[in-house]
């Protein structure tokens, strides 16, 4: 078994990541969160943010963003994830098992 972190990978624990936001209720309607994939060669780094979830104007014929198009900090604070996908993952993996603690939390307080 290797720990060679694939895109795949990268992407799956961002499905996760939006799963807990979305849990939590912290992603607002009408947004999503965008991978921007880095590169350690090219010193750019891996980031994560919150857009407008495009919407097809039919009468137009193209689509627009009632939310904004533009990239904002993620409901989490920091948009920063790591130099390499390795750090980008456990980043991400971190920041998720947090939010799932706190939705764990809110379970077990809300029932006693």
């Amino acid at each position: 078994m290797t720990d060679r972190i694939t895109t795949n990978d990268l992407d799956r624990q961002l499905s996760q990541y939006v799963n807990a936001l979305k849990d939590l209720g912290m992603l607002p309607d009408g947004h999503r969160i965008v991978l921007d994939h880095g590169s350690k060669t090219y010193g750019r780094a891996f980031r994560i943010a919150l857009t407008g979830e495009p919407v097809y104007n039919e009468e137009k014929g193209w689509y627009d963003y009632p939310n904004g198009s533009g990239h904002s900090f993620p409901p989490t604070g920091d948009d920063y994830l790591g130099m390499t996908k390795a750090e980008a993952y456990r980043t991400l993996n971190a920041i998720t098992r947090t939010l799932w603690a706190v939705k764990n939390h809110q379970n077990r307080t809300v029932k006693a």
